[in-house]
């Protein structure tokens, strides 16, 4: 059976507005860490614990680069605003940036004394923001390749540290439960939250720089206002540890992976799950939207790179919104499959699945803070019971069909295998007379 998965069938409509798998990316020997998609839509980039860098080109019939430097897994790479250079981090303490041609020409940047977690270009390409398990947080110039200074004040390791928009504040999360908020100018910790009970595994900015969000080894997600410093938000979100997360260009969804090995679309506005995506095997290592919005890239344990179109623009045009950019630039191209897999790729929540502890918030637009809200839409909710429970119902008996065949391969397969075993049993017995009489409950012609 291919490994490769495929979408549910779905009217017409579902698939305008859905998203879809649109490429899939082979080459690497190990965990994908890292993924990324270039400013000008053409190239997607991965990085792995087998320590290769590759740059992967939209376009067909295109070889891949592969940038051989790293000597230990590679935990992190981004490209440059530009989309010239890329920055990577490895376990083997270093952060290189590579020039993205065919050459892959590479300066190493040395100032860390423990494996390097997280890299971050600032929106203006001028600086480079670093995170490492020496327990500090660092800052580059590009230009120069010069380190400038460091941010103290977690007690373990820094899993991963990004730059505000406007590059004047960095988040940081940490082996030691904490997202911190740093101000660049005073080079100051001005804030912690302490409300994950595990490991960060992940924080990002919101676009709009009010608030900060945070995905962790306690498989929830949390999203915290930025001036007042309160939670606005929290998700259960996974079953199992959060991996990675990524805001939607607009603001109002965000992405997450995880250890469960599966990739989910949160709409920030309604406070629940949108999408729940199946295309990995293995845990869902990595996410990141394209920087406009239009799509988005995962990795993951089955070393696979898979690049998503998000379609989220219809669901903004249908709340009034304009999509952010959608210059629809680019050579992406839509690769045809006709393979099967028992598990589907997508799932449209359709009811209150992984619903926040605290109120669902009412996003405004990029310059508008996060605002709590009630539940204003609740009637028409319930006016939508009836058609979301047959669509439920439909999706059960889906899973249920496919787990009646899943069922009845396994027992032929036991059958066969039981069969094989008596036979063997005769032979070394070498009784023939049985061997005569022996009626097999499955074809043989496999064993003999």
């Amino acid at each position: 059976m291919s490994k490769l998965p495929r979408m549910e069938p779905l009217n017409l409509s579902e698939a305008e507005s859905d998203p879809q798998l649109k490429r899939t990316f082979r080459g690497h020997r190990g965990t994908v860490t890292a993924v990324d998609i270039s400013p000008n839509l053409k190239q997607a980039l991965s990085g792995s614990e087998d320590a290769t860098l590759q740059v992967w080109h939209f376009k067909p019939e295109t070889r891949p680069y592969r940038f051989i430097g790293h000597k230990s897994a590679i935990t992190d790479a981004a490209f440059s605003p530009s989309g010239d250079l890329i920055a990577s981090s490895s376990k083997d303490e270093t952060v290189r940036l590579w020039q993205n041609s065919i050459e892959g020409r590479s300066v190493t940047l040395r100032a860390h004394s423990a494996a390097v977690r997280s890299v971050c270009f600032s929106c203006d390409g001028a600086l480079l923001l670093t995170a490492s398990d020496d327990k500090t947080i660092k800052i580059w110039t590009v230009s120069d390749r010069k380190f400038q200074y460091s941010l103290l004040g977690h007690a373990n390791w820094v899993r991963d540290a990004k730059f505000s928009p406007d590059a004047r504040m960095v988040v940081s999360g940490s082996d030691d439960k904490t997202v911190r908020l740093w101000d660049l100018g005073s080079k100051a910790n001005i804030h912690s939250f302490s409300d994950h009970s595990a490991v960060i595994h992940a924080v990002r900015f919101h676009p709009d720089g009010t608030c900060v969000a945070a995905g962790s080894a306690d498989k929830k997600i949390k999203i915290w206002d930025v001036r007042s410093q309160r939670i606005l938000q929290h998700y259960d979100a996974h079953a199992d540890a959060v991996t990675s997360i990524s805001f939607h260009p607009s603001g109002m969804y965000l992405l997450s992976s995880s250890k469960d090995a599966t990739l989910k679309i949160w709409d920030l506005r309604q406070g629940q799950v949108l999408y729940t995506l199946y295309g990995h095997e293995r845990a869902a290592t990595a996410v990141n939207f394209s920087n406009n919005g239009e799509y988005f890239a995962s990795g993951g344990g089955d070393s696979m790179v898979m690049v998503w179109r998000a379609n989220l623009e219809n669901q903004l045009q249908g709340r009034g919104e304009r999509p952010s950019a959608m210059d629809r630039s680019g050579d992406l191209q839509v690769e045809v499959r006709n393979s099967i897999n028992k598990t589907p790729l997508m799932q449209k929540n359709t009811e209150n699945e992984n619903e926040p502890e605290i109120k669902p918030l009412q996003l405004g637009n990029k310059s508008q803070n996060l605002q709590e809200t009630g539940r204003s839409n609740e009637s028409k909710r319930a006016s939508r019971i009836p058609e979301e429970l047959t669509s439920v119902l439909d999706r059960i008996n889906t899973r249920l069909d496919v787990l009646t065949r899943t069922i009845v391969l396994l027992e032929q397969r036991v059958s066969k295998f039981e069969n094989h075993v008596e036979y063997l049993d005769m032979v070394t017995a070498g009784n023939e007379e049985q061997l005569q009489e022996f009626q097999p409950t499955a074809p043989l012609e496999h064993f003999q």
